[in-house]
């Protein structure tokens, strides 16, 4: 009995020890140029993505250079707003993020049985499954959770008598968050619940998991970690979890499921920590997140480096001390964190959409996607998603947005694998902050990443390097030629792009052929706009513009109407070869239109009375007829003022009809529109605030 149970202490030891064992130095990549391990490579976040979608697509991230999926919940969720499967609207984001019960497959998702087909399929290209994993609370709807977790023996959840903070860890960990049921993660009975779902998950082929809310779920020592504050009792009112009872070995339990890869959301900012420019690695963040006792367990995020690498692109201030420093709590390890430019909880939650436009957000990823340390997640955003529509097309299960297939990320992805473990080397060689350098390897394996954020090309007239070998090095993400002599690098990089130069070895899959431009058809206000192109799978690229042809390849940019009258249209066609050889053709058709006084509109929520919600509000407006609106239901959220005014500014109307607007609060419902019915008739070219009796009043 006694070896048996040493054998199981050992097994165990093995498990936790493999949670954070350094990155191998010897990494290994498959034939396609994926990392072998998941810390190697890089994380797809395929947000809202049913497990047919992410199936169906397999391909394409293999052929991005993601080694590595992460999917939204896949436990049993609740069934809101009808079923609806809008990502917000007639059903939310958010409800795979209130489970049940917790069993494999929900309606948002997909089935255990479609799970199983999507993990298959992914293993055959090398690439791992990561879970998102809500383990620390169940939907706000006690009626909607599963009897059997509800009467489950010893409590399946915490009393609700107290207020969630972030202040006090007793409070952080044992009461619940916005009414969500806090589960009663001390009980055995609840560990082995969760501990049996997390085991059905990896039956069923998941390689990782990440735990949601994790810094919410208490540790083995967290009342010996401060026994000057809690001193046998928790501060001075009376709870029904006594000091003996608030830690637990919930961690430890649940981790030994088998998976390879695991780490848990843990956001710095909090409490009396907010992110500041001036922030170094090494400040005291002991008592809310605790991210130096987590990496004992797992592995957890770094959101302030997130925060850094926003500023940093939207500033174009890519300083390479200030992009260095992982701004990482005291004791915490880099090689230990999971890091990203944005996440689904600060799109959604801190509008991160509205800060960085596409290509700000790839040259930020370029940053911590090519770095030594930490492993990075690219959140895909919605499709279509822009700073007035974050939601996009609006479409839980569909496909995101294409831009986890832009070159510059794909060649970033592909640059990571083939360097993970080497050294790296950060520098600003020109003396501007706006071109940085990320040199990683040694000798003949050895490379760069540049981000030239300015915009001008950059010309590299023998700018010093640190650690690339002299020679020839093909920058793969347009074409071009990289050299380095006698310790010097000669290169052109162009304006507001990233650049990637290395000798690359593997051989990626091919994306399916396909033609893309950043500027859909419809009309311009501008003088002229630039159109980017995107031309994937596909050969033997030309355009036709008016009277001018020319060759195509991927990330050219096009100029459009420079010498076009307004009210005339100009035509872009664009022919290319797929895979097979058979020509493919795409026409776009834009028409420039002369620019015309904003129609600007206000809404006072404090005269709708107390029962309407201040802290959001959307409008829809539309074309009579329905012809053409402002985006998908519930429109675009308004621009807060304060003290309950919202402002939005209407995007010009091509068509002569009239345009009327409803106001909602993003949540459906009667009581949460105005007008409840028929939208408002607008007046266009004016700046108008809406009166309490329904008529509008010119603003001043």
């Amino acid at each position: 009995m006694k070896k048996l149970l040493k054998s199981k202490v050992a097994v165990l030891f093995t498990i936790m020890l493999s949670l954070f064992t350094n990155v191998s130095a010897q990494a290994k990549v498959t034939e396609t140029g994926l990392a072998e391990e998941t810390q190697n490579g890089a994380i797809l976040h395929a947000w809202c993505w049913s497990f047919n979608t992410i199936k169906k697509n397999m391909s394409e991230i293999a052929a991005a250079g993601f080694s590595a999926i992460q999917t939204s919940p896949i436990s049993q969720c609740l069934v809101g707003d009808d079923g609806g499967l809008e990502i917000m609207g007639k059903g939310k984001w958010y409800f795979h993020y209130q489970p049940t019960k917790y069993v494999v497959g929900n309606y948002q998702l997909g089935t255990e049985k479609e799970f199983i087909a999507m993990c298959e399929e992914a293993h055959k290209y090398g690439i791992k499954i990561i879970v998102d994993t809500v383990i620390n609370h169940c939907t706000a709807t006690w009626n909607a959770i599963d009897e059997g977790l509800k009467n489950i023996e010893g409590d399946g959840f915490h009393a609700q008598d107290g207020y969630w903070s972030e202040t006090d860890r007793f409070e952080e960990t044992q009461y619940a968050l916005s009414g969500l049921w806090d589960l009663n993660t001390q009980n055995p009975k609840v560990q082995q619940l969760v501990l049996d779902f997390l085991k059905r998950c990896v039956e069923d082929g998941a390689d990782g998991f990440r735990y949601d809310a994790a810094k919410l779920i208490e540790l083995p020592d967290d009342v010996t970690s401060h026994p000057e504050k809690y001193n046998g009792t928790v501060k001075t009112q009376p709870h029904k979890y006594t000091v003996e009872k608030f830690t637990s070995n919930f961690w430890p339990t649940v981790l030994a499921n088998g998976a390879s890869f695991q780490y848990g959301e843990v956001l710095q900012e909090g409490g009396n920590i907010k992110y500041s420019a001036d922030m170094k690695s090494g400040y005291d963040d002991e008592l809310s997140s605790r991210l130096a006792s987590y990496h004992r367990y797992m592995k957890t995020t770094n959101s302030m480096y997130g925060f850094r690498v926003r500023e940093a692109s939207k500033t174009d201030n890519f300083n390479a001390a200030f992009v260095t420093d992982y701004v990482l709590p005291k004791g915490a390890k880099p090689e230990n964190v999971v890091t990203w430019v944005e996440s689904h909880d600060n799109f959604c939650n801190d509008a991160s959409y509205k800060e960085l436009d596409e290509q700000e957000v790839i040259r930020a990823w370029a940053v911590i996607a090519s770095r030594k340390s930490g492993t990075p997640l690219f959140f895909d955003r919605p499709m279509g998603s822009t700073k007035n529509n974050p939601w996009g097309e609006n479409k839980i299960q569909a496909a995101g947005s294409n831009m986890f297939k832009d070159r510059q990320v794909v060649e970033v992805n592909f640059f990571r694998n083939a360097m993970a473990g080497s050294d790296e080397a950060l520098s600003n060689p020109t003396g501007e902050n706006e071109v940085l350098f990320i040199e990683r390897g040694n000798g003949a394996n050895s490379g760069v990443v540049i981000i030239n954020a300015s915009d001008k090309a950059k010309n590299f007239d023998g700018v010093p390097v640190k650690l690339m070998a002299d020679g020839e090095y093909k920058e793969h993400v347009r074409g071009s030629t990289i050299t380095v002599k006698g310790g010097k690098l000669y290169g052109t990089i162009e304006a507001e792009t990233v650049g990637v130069a290395y000798n690359k070895t593997a051989k990626p899959l091919e994306f399916r052929s396909e033609i893309e431009c950043s500027v859909p058809s419809g009309y311009f206000l501008d003088d002229f706009i630039t159109v980017g192109v995107k031309i994937r799978g596909c050969t033997d690229a030309t355009y036709t513009l008016g009277k001018t042809t020319g060759s195509l390849k991927d990330g050219d940019k096009l100029v459009i109407g420079k010498d076009l009258g307004y009210g005339k249209t100009e035509t872009l066609t664009i022919s290319a070869k797929d895979s097979n050889g058979k020509k493919i053709t795409k026409k776009y058709t834009y028409k420039k239109v002369l620019h015309k006084k904003n129609t600007i509109v206000y809404f006072d929520s404090k005269m709708m009375g107390p029962d309407w919600p201040h802290d959001r509000v959307c409008a829809y407006a539309y074309n009579e007829g329905g012809v053409k609106n402002n985006g998908s239901w519930p429109g675009v959220e308004m621009e807060n003022l304060g003290n309950g005014l919202y402002r939005y500014i209407l995007p010009y109307e091509l068509e002569n009809q009239k345009t009327y607007i409803i106001f909602n609060n993003g949540n459906g419902g009667a009581k949460n529109q105005y007008p409840n019915g028929a939208g408002l008739d607008m007046y266009r070219g004016t700046q108008m605030i809406l009166q309490s009796d329904g008529s509008w009043k010119p603003y001043k």
